[in-house]
């Protein structure tokens, strides 16, 4: 399991996986038929929201100074998003996540008062 507290955990559309992050910086995929872990994703910071996308097989993580956006067929980082203000305090910048139902537009709620919208190009 996590080396930490875990913040979140959201299941994937289809139902066959579930990922949960926290303060070890870590994206942890599991299988929700048998349990088993499946793979880690490396964060590079304390993860405050997941959710997958309804659309392609990614998963989006919001972190304490961006938004981290991976590919899960390849396991990579297909892109990232960074806080057009990072806070200077140490308090996270994104704190949760939400794809619109056609998976073309990602919400992201900020500490910051804000929610940020992104426009998914077609992969």
């Amino acid at each position: 399991g996590h080396g930490g507290v875990v913040y979140t955990a959201t299941v994937s559309p289809d139902g066959s996986l579930c990922a949960s992050g926290g303060k070890d910086a870590t994206a942890m995929l599991w299988d929700v038929n048998d349990g088993k872990h499946l793979y880690s994703l490396d964060a590079s910071g304390t993860v405050n929201a997941l959710s997958f996308s309804p659309k392609n097989y990614w998963l989006v993580a919001a972190t304490d100074t961006s938004i981290k956006v991976w590919d899960l067929e390849t396991k990579s980082v297909l892109d990232e998003l960074a806080a057009t203000a990072p806070s200077k305090c140490g308090i996270p910048w994104c704190v949760a996540l939400s794809w619109s139902a056609d998976g073309n537009t990602l919400f992201a709620g900020s500490t910051d008062g804000n929610i940020y919208v992104y426009e998914v190009g077609t992969a």
